[in-house]
């Protein structure tokens, strides 16, 4: 399948909870990251992650399935409709 990028958006709404399972999984998809912006609201006791990330739908939705999965934490993702293609001109 081919790759995509896709924009995720993580919320972990209880961080004691959620703080180790959440990053295992992203550092176990770390080759698949482009970019990763954690913004940790402590006023109100909840993190919020960004990423964008590459690879195919099904492992999208592997990825995000599990996100998904721990308890206190909700995921979105959207896939960017980019093509992907060789842009190299001679």
């Amino acid at each position: 399948m081919p790759e995509k990028r896709h924009v995720v958006s993580i919320i972990v709404e209880d961080i004691e909870t959620a703080f180790h399972p959440v990053s295992e999984l992203l550092h176990s998809y770390a080759s698949h990251i482009l970019l990763r912006v954690g913004y940790p609201m402590r006023d109100v006791g909840i993190s919020v992650i960004f990423l964008i990330m590459e690879l195919s739908t099904a492992e999208m939705g592997a990825f995000s399935g599990k996100l998904g999965q721990i308890k206190s934490v909700k995921v979105k993702a959207t896939t960017l409709k980019i093509e992907l293609g060789d842009t190299n001109e001679d």
